[in-house]
Order: C-alpha cells, then structure tokens, then sequence
C-alpha cells in the first residue's frame, strides 16, 4: 500500500497469503527450483518495489511504474543468479536471462496500458541483463560488478533508460 499525504508517504508491503504459505510449505532457501520459483519471484517482486520505493523517497525523488518494473525485473534476475549460485546451481545467466524473458508470459486479465508496461519493462531489463551477462562472461570481478549495479540503480529513469539504449 502506497499513500502520500502532503509531505509524508505512507509504505506497507503486503505479500499474498498464497505466496507466504507456499514459500513456507517449500522454502525456496535451501532448494529453488520450477516448484517454487514463481512464488519466489513474486515475493522478490514485492520486495523489489517497496525497497526502490524507499530509496527513491528518501531523495525526494518520484517514481513512474515503469521504472519500478523495470527495476524489479533486474533485481530478479541479479537476485536468481546469486540465489542459484549459491544452491551449487550454476546456472549460465544466458540460460537465467532466457527462462525470465523469452518465456515470459502476462496475465491476461491486464489492461493493454499495462500489459504494455509490463512488456516494456521486461524488454528493457532483458537489454541490460544481457549487459551483467557480458560482464559475468568476461570475468568482471563481483566487484566491479556491484559497483555497476548500484551505480545503475541510483540513476533516473531516463538515465536508466538512456543508459540501456547507449550499452546495448
């Protein structure tokens, strides 16, 4: 729940119990696999937002639903990555990269306004996600590779987006 009033912002993340049950039935900790993967990324999801939401606040900086889309489909894919290496699960992020945007599917309940979002999102995140992929194939160290996602976290979203079409 989201809610401004005048100078103070109102933040609440609420998880479906669908979600917090099944991750509690299969904790994806010690083992994420197809089974709870979905539910894994929607409570990431969730997270994701409310995170982004405070950064950005803390600034005074608005936020547009794209850019928190956006940003959630990389912490995703950032978050799996480290997730699945971490299991002994080295799974090639080319492949990672794949299962989160080629088979990608949208709700079909969403408006076309969203929908629209959503595969804007997805397509701009898989441009940059292929750009951590690069960096992963040429042995950038953890490091530098941090440093360039919070680099790339921090920034705007037309400089995000300016940032993606200039790499890419």
């Amino acid at each position: 729940m989201l809610r401004e009033d005048g100078n103070e912002l109102s933040l609440s993340l609420y998880l479906h119990s669908d979600i917090v049950e099944k991750m509690l039935v299969d904790d994806p900790m010690p083992r994420l696999y197809e089974g709870n993967l979905e539910y894994f990324c929607l409570a990431l999801e969730g997270v994701s937002y409310f995170i982004y939401l405070i950064w950005n606040a803390s600034f005074d900086r608005s936020v547009i639903l794209l850019e928190m889309e956006l940003q959630a489909e990389i912490d995703k894919f950032v978050m799996l990555g480290v997730f699945l290496e971490k299991q002994n699960k080295r799974l090639r992020l080319r492949q990672l990269r794949k299962l989160l945007f080629e088979t990608a599917g949208f709700h079909r309940q969403l408006s076309e306004t969203e929908k629209q979002r959503y595969q804007d999102a997805s397509h701009l995140a898989e441009k940059y996600c292929f750009i951590i992929e690069s960096d992963d194939l040429a042995n950038r160290s953890r490091q530098e590779m941090l440093f360039k996602l919070r680099r790339f976290y921090r920034l705007t979203q037309s400089d995000k987006l300016s940032r993606i079409n200039f790499l890419h």
